[in-house]
């Protein structure tokens, strides 16, 4: 399966939100103009004029516009208190009051009340969550009772308004996703409030095909995603970009197959330190391997097979056919050097320290980057060409 480009993903996602930012000019819609914010938002509100200039339309909105008049309004009044800043504070007073006694006063039996909607049910959370606790507790109760039910994607919007709401000690629902909404909710959670990220994407990773954007681009068999579903994805790719999980860049990244499947476990495991230990010495086996020289280890291999420092002794091991030239001397002295630094700084603190001695801690990101150097060297070996030891 061919990994996610996340960053190739982030760019189609932004030019739909903001193709549908321009289309609100001519046909406004607060509902799906408080999604597209939400999730432009996420790059930050610095340097970040789509999203300013989003937030002063709804700040206008709210304050000229009839908000009361639908329902429908309730989250995206309830979205700009959240996002949009430059607020008189005696107006957001009035309106966080005028909103929060219209959703006292909501039916939720309802089903076409907004507290059934967990879209709506979401972005409420999110602009009352410094409301008074009357409120909140009003809203929880609801939204406790909501959860018992529907899909996946469901529940978990629901459970999030819980958490945006103030109570953290309650758990996104596992279980299989039963379509794509579910699985773009799953990414969603994972990475705005913690979860196994691996599985979320992985999961997402074989549904990709089947979504589209826009239905203009869309084949009959792909579903089109929804204003609020790009939103989620939008804002769980920002994350994963900004901030990738370690486990998901050794999954995704095209290590060394022999790396990888020694390696794999360990690191998935927080065996960081095992982990590159295992690398080093498969590093070592391979040099023996390709040389044929197997009563040399490490360092003194390397020495041996890779050419003397004064150049006395042609390389037995070579990595390109002009050490003739000074450049390609260069390289071959440059690269020797690489694997020798790798025994000496990567290998044998790890193998003459205990496992939590301070010189060989590590957390996954450095061990991600040791890892990266020694599959790059493993594939120089795999390449690499054989000469013949001239006898002393």
């Amino acid at each position: 399966m061919v990994p996610i480009n996340f960053h190739q993903c982030k760019d189609k996602l932004r030019r739909v939100l903001l193709d549908r930012k321009d289309s609100l000019e001519s046909e406004w819609d607060p509902f799906i103009a408080a999604w597209i914010s939400y999730a432009l938002g996420s790059d930050g509100a610095e340097n970040n004029s789509p999203f300013a200039e989003l937030c002063k339309k709804m700040l206008r909105w709210v304050e000229e516009g009839n908000l009361w008049e639908a329902h429908r309004n309730l989250g995206p009044v309830a979205a700009t208190l959240y996002m949009c800043k430059g607020w008189n504070k005696g107006k957001k007073m009035e309106i966080t009051a005028e909103l929060s006694r219209i959703v006292q006063r909501l039916n939720a039996d309802d089903r076409w009340s907004p507290l059934r909607d967990p879209e709506q049910v979401y972005l409420l959370a999110l602009g009352l969550k410094s409301a008074d606790e009357m409120i909140r507790n009003h809203l929880k109760s609801i939204v406790r009772h909501e959860i018992r039910n529907g899909p996946l994607r469901r529940r978990i919007l629901y459970i999030a308004a819980l958490k945006e709401l103030g109570d953290e000690d309650i758990s996104f629902p596992h279980g299989d996703p039963q379509d794509e909404g579910d699985v773009i909710a799953m990414v969603w959670s994972a990475e705005r409030y913690g979860g196994d990220k691996g599985l979320s994407w992985t999961n997402f990773n074989s549904i990709k095909e089947r979504i589209a954007l826009e239905e203009k681009d869309a084949s009959d068999t792909q579903r089109i995603l929804s204003i609020p579903e790009i939103a989620m994805l939008y804002e769980a790719i920002t994350k994963e970009t900004t901030d990738p999980d370690p486990k998901l860049l050794f999954e995704n990244f095209p290590l060394h197959k022999r790396i990888k499947m020694l390696c794999g476990d360990h690191f998935k495991n927080g065996k960081f330190v095992s982990a590159v230990f295992e690398a080093t010495k498969a590093l070592n086996g391979k040099i023996q391997e390709v040389s044929g020289e197997r009563s040399k280890s490490e360092v003194e291999l390397v020495q041996y097979t890779m050419g003397s420092s004064g150049g006395q002794r042609p390389p037995l091991i070579r990595f390109n056919d002009h050490l003739h030239k000074r450049s390609g001397k260069n390289e071959q002295d440059g690269l020797k050097m690489i694997f020798e630094g790798v025994f000496k700084a990567f290998r044998h603190p790890k193998g003459h320290e205990p496992e939590d001695s301070e010189i060989v801690l590590m957390d996954a990101y450095e061990a991600l980057e040791q890892l990266i150097i020694i599959s790059y060297l493993m594939k120089l070996l795999d390449k690499a060409s054989l000469g013949i030891h001239e006898s002393n």
